[in-house]
């Protein structure tokens, strides 16, 4: 997204069915989760669960949302947050959600298995319970509890009047000890006040050794639209320039009430995903550029949500990975657009800055190491267009939300998902997305006709792509379409073919070299 959303593009966002996820100063010594003690409540890692059949959608009962009930839930770009009025404090979901009264974040945006990750917790209360999720098969999985872990209030930092940058500088309330035998993926710390007030703080556990199918976490993305004390790097309220040109993770996210973009765009993918079988690692996009092994050595990368910056490391990494014959799933549009880099944070920390300038010839780095200055990566001085990557070009902001029709290429990809070209899947192309595959003997699986915000009607395309170096390459090309593998979309939306995309989705990973499912 490169401009901050005016009101028609409000309008456009309140159409997306994103709140699908509605259920019906010092540290202190590292405390090892799996031990004894009355604060400590380990529970034991969940066996890995069995495949379900690929084509099962999972069945919802109760009450079904209706489509003007999920736009009245998604408000002004807001994340959609799992609320359970009355969920206990050992539930993943919310009931009193609640950000003001009790927030955090993670002094570690990925960890191994093993490692420890830094909780910096404020609250209007003298303590907090702490209960730790990893996101997947199930939704969520309930594997630690921590009671009565001592907390206070801690005012925000105010904007750097030159970066804009909101650096807090909260002292650890609690370090997660991770027992080796956690396995890779995304997980939710949940913050609870006695009287239920609760939110979020994600971190991501990487995997020791490259997998044969890895999910790439945009962390970058989730922080350069994180706006938690005035400043992003779309605004900058009072500030001397439109936005922040530095974004600090050492602040909590203001968006999923705490969770970041985790419940718009990566979610059902994630929970699709691990319900059918797959047992992908997870690793964040910072992750990638420090070790470009983790793509490299994938048979299947899949990019999950909206990627929309990357570090110069990303895109060598995934350009060396393409080289390489690695399968590349792109799950949603407007990928790899802005580069950014990392820098420390006031006390030294590395990598807790995102920097960008989005021009580089303003970025101070321009005169002295223009391929690390911070612009567009189609732009000189970068000159690496996505299209060279993923097969799609950026198209823009769709004007409504639109269904995805289907393309030509269908029957050659996905024979046994029934469906055929010309057909109209309801609700997949929206927000923004990318345009159709020009790349010579790619495969068109969706070709939707839209209005684009402020430019001419384009066609919103999905495709399948073999590079001349052999890699099989998807891009989406909408941000909608992991919302088609939530079993909540389909209960919103009587006669969506929700088999029949579950099939689609799986004949793209097979198609692209992923593991079959339990593998």
């Amino acid at each position: 997204m490169h401009t901050r959303r005016d009101s028609a593009l409000l309008a456009a966002l309140g159409l997306l069915l994103l709140a699908l996820t509605i259920a019906p100063g010092a540290s202190p010594a590292p405390r090892e989760l799996a031990g004894p003690g009355p604060s400590a409540t380990p529970i034991a890692t969940p066996a890995v669960p069995p495949p379900s059949p690929i084509i099962a959608s999972r069945v919802i009962t109760g009450p079904r949302p209706t489509v003007a009930e999920l736009v009245r839930q998604y408000q002004y770009g807001e994340s959609p947050v799992p609320l359970l009025p009355g969920a206990r404090a050992g539930d993943w979901r919310l009931d009193r959600p609640d950000l003001n009264a009790v927030a955090g974040y993670a002094g570690q945006t990925s960890v191994l298995p093993g490692g420890t990750v830094d909780l910096h917790i404020r609250s209007v209360g003298s303590a907090v319970r702490l209960d730790v999720f990893r996101v997947g098969a199930g939704d969520a999985q309930h594997l630690l509890t921590i009671r009565d872990v001592p907390t206070g209030w801690h005012a925000d930092a105010a904007a750097d009047p030159v970066t804009g940058r909101v650096e807090d500088r909260w002292p650890v309330s609690e370090t997660l000890a991770i027992p080796v035998t956690w396995r890779s993926g995304f997980y939710l710390v949940k913050c609870s006040l006695p009287d239920g007030r609760a939110s979020y703080i994600p971190f991501v556990v990487r995997p020791a050794a490259p997998a044969p199918l890895l999910v790439v976490v945009p962390m970058l993305s989730y922080e350069a639209y994180n706006g938690w004390g005035g400043t992003d790097l779309y605004r900058w309220y009072r500030g001397p320039r439109p936005r922040a040109v530095e974004a600090s993770f050492d602040r909590p996210f203001e968006h999923g009430y705490g969770a970041g973009m985790l419940f718009r765009l990566d979610f059902p993918l994630w929970v699709w995903l691990e319900d059918h079988g797959y047992h992908p690692a997870y690793a964040t996009d910072i992750d990638v550029a420090r070790d470009p092994a983790l793509v490299t050595q994938a048979r299947t990368v899949i990019l999950s949500g909206h990627p929309e910056y990357w570090l110069r490391g990303d895109r060598d990494a995934l350009d060396a990975a393409q080289r390489a014959g690695v399968g590349i799933l792109g799950m949603g549009a407007d990928m790899g657009y802005w580069q950014v880099r990392l820098v420390p944070s006031a006390d030294g920390t590395p990598d807790r800055t995102v920097v960008c300038w989005k021009s580089a010839t303003e970025d101070p780095l321009a005169a002295t190491d223009p391929l690390e200055a911070t612009g567009a990566f189609a732009d000189p001085p970068l000159s690496r267009p996505v299209e060279d990557l993923l097969g799609e070009a950026y198209g823009g902001v769709v004007d409504g939300l639109r269904p995805l029709v289907v393309g030509p290429g269908m029957a050659s990809l996905s024979p046994e998902s029934g469906l055929h070209p010309g057909e109209a899947l309801p609700g997949l192309v929206g927000d923004e997305v990318d345009l159709v595959s020009r790349k010579p003997g790619a495969l068109i699986l969706g070709a939707t006709p839209v209005d684009l915000v402020g430019h001419p009607m384009g066609t919103a395309g999905a495709s399948a792509w073999v590079t001349p170096s052999g890699a099989h390459v998807f891009d989406a090309g909408t941000f909608d379409w992991s919302w088609g593998l939530d079993p909540r979309y389909a209960a919103a939306l009587p006669g969506f073919p929700a088999d029949s995309f579950g099939r689609l989705m799986a004949d793209i990973l097979a198609w692209a070299g992923a593991p079959e499912p339990g593998a």
